[in-house]
């Protein structure tokens, strides 16, 4: 069997070898996850287009596809523009395009890629239209629907008429309406669930009132890992937008997510062990981001991260605890979105041992 090239140096390299701080995605545990989220959207009927804001890897989106995803969604346009450069080219940019910079190179994205945008204003809409037409592309809108998150989209009655004005326009289509519930993700589970079950029922509303004024939506798209599996039990939903939990982390077990393994890890090393009670390690915040919390120790007992500095992890040790500078720890992160943008790469390891290295090319991709 002819083994596939070795493009970076660390691929073949064991764990231990790798230079630390380095993210690690653990190829079991993320399969697994990709598995059970395309399950839990084929079995309700909906689409699976997942979010790629935490992971910005073009490679893991492909891998996503190939695990049963239709598409990816993503954030930005510069986020869409890497994903097409690393050859994704069915995106939803789940955001509203504003600016005369930014429309003109989603323009120009729309001649190389399947794209939908989302939209919740009309004075926007027909800036997109024009650009578009001055390039001689179209793309498809899912109107913006505020669910009660209260941070873009319109109410439910107005709804109808921006719908209407994307099927006047020449150079864009309506796809159908989006509605993402964010504002529930850390709720607790019985006010989630309700929460959820309220969303539901405003984008239901908004899809009536559309579909009432003699116009088809075809999509209705949403959903979020941290209530997945609620969403897709109310039946409102045929596209899945929840991504971040093919990663999972510790963020996401606290929302109540089940089922799903730890697939992203961060392989640092102790640099300082100034006391019996105290060690120091090479992964502070620049590598593992710190505003949802710190991250957990994966890997050894007795040892928990107590503080973060730049470029420092603060250790407590229990006591008789034996570590060593150069003793490889592996950690958790709190939250997969604020990590992964800060690396360039991700190390796709399987048995201890690297198979891939994936670039990050979408990290630094704000506009």
């Amino acid at each position: 069997m002819t083994q596939p090239p070795m493009t970076h140096p660390d691929v073949g390299k064991a764990i231990a070898e790798i230079d630390t701080p380095a993210l690690l995605v653990e190829l079991d545990a993320l399969d697994h996850n990709i598995a059970t989220m395309a399950r839990a959207a084929a079995a309700a009927g909906a689409d699976w287009r997942p979010h790629i804001k935490a992971s910005k890897a073009p490679a893991l989106a492909s891998r996503l596809i190939a695990g049963g995803a239709v598409g990816v969604t993503s954030a930005k346009v510069s986020e869409a523009e890497a994903m097409v450069d690393g050859g994704v080219t069915d995106i939803l940019i789940a955001n509203e395009i504003v600016g005369s910079t930014k429309i003109a190179r989603l323009a120009q994205l729309a001649g190389r890629a399947r794209l939908c945008i989302a939209a919740d204003d009309a004075a926007n809409l027909r800036e997109i239209d024009a650009a578009l037409a001055a390039v001689g592309a179209t793309i498809d809108v899912l109107v913006d629907v505020n669910v009660n998150m209260d941070r873009c989209g319109v109410p439910p009655d107005q709804a109808p008429a921006l719908a209407q004005l994307v099927t006047d326009l020449p150079h864009v289509q309506l796809r159908g309406l989006m509605g993402y519930e964010g504002h529930v993700m850390h709720l607790d589970p019985e006010e989630k669930e309700r929460e959820t079950i309220a969303a539901a029922d405003v984008l239901q509303e908004a899809r009536a009132l559309v579909e009432a004024a003699g116009l088809p939506v075809g999509v209705t798209s949403g959903g979020g890992s941290g209530n997945y599996w609620i969403s897709l039990a109310q039946g409102h939903l045929n596209e899945l937008q929840a991504g971040g939990g093919v990663l999972f982390d510790r963020s996401y077990e606290q929302m109540g997510v089940r089922g799903h393994r730890f697939a992203l890890l961060l392989l640092s090393q102790i640099i300082s062990v100034p006391d019996e009670n105290r060690a120091v390690g090479d992964a502070g915040w620049k590598a593992t981001g710190r505003h949802t919390g710190l991250p957990l120790v994966h890997d050894r007992e007795n040892i928990e991260v107590v503080g973060l500095n730049a470029e420092h992890t603060i250790y407590r040790l229990a006591p008789g605890v034996d570590v060593k500078p150069g003793d490889q720890v592996t950690l958790i992160p709190s939250y997969s979105d604020s990590t992964v943008l800060l690396h360039r790469q991700l190390h796709a390891v399987r048995d201890g041992v690297v198979q891939e290295v994936w670039p990050v090319s979408g990290a630094g991709r704000l506009q």
